[in-house]
């Protein structure tokens, strides 16, 4: 797979894949101005990485509850799929709304890039 990169006035996104896992990284403002490209960005990048992935959340700037409400959304299908994702957050940053909203104890969440890859069980 190639690489995919999208970017906007206020974000970047991008995917890349580490064997069979998807490796997705999101910076900048995620906010109801990048709704519809963020959507698209995930449908292309679950349609090449497939439903195994890590999203990186540590170089946001903010999230806001509609693309909370899509990275749960990309849970979902990835669930669907036969799939494992993982997010990478940290409680004190923009992705704080993931453990205001309870989806940290549903949706595994990690520290490090690298630790969420080695929990993947598409990598064990």
């Amino acid at each position: 797979m190639s690489d995919l990169h999208v970017s906007t006035d206020s974000a970047q996104f991008a995917a890349e894949r580490h064997g069979e896992i998807g490796l997705l990284k999101l910076k900048g403002t995620l906010d109801y101005t990048v709704r519809q490209p963020l959507e698209d960005f995930l449908d292309q990048a679950f349609t090449r990485c497939g439903p195994d992935l890590v999203i990186d959340l540590l170089q946001l700037d903010l999230l806001d509850s509609r693309s909370t409400g899509l990275l749960v959304n990309c849970w979902k299908r990835s669930r669907e799929g036969g799939g494992w994702l993982g997010l990478v957050a940290v409680q004190r940053s923009a992705a704080r709304v993931l453990w205001i909203t309870g989806l940290a104890s549903r949706i595994p969440v990690f520290t490090t890039v690298e630790e969420a890859l080695a929990a993947a069980p598409a990598h064990q």
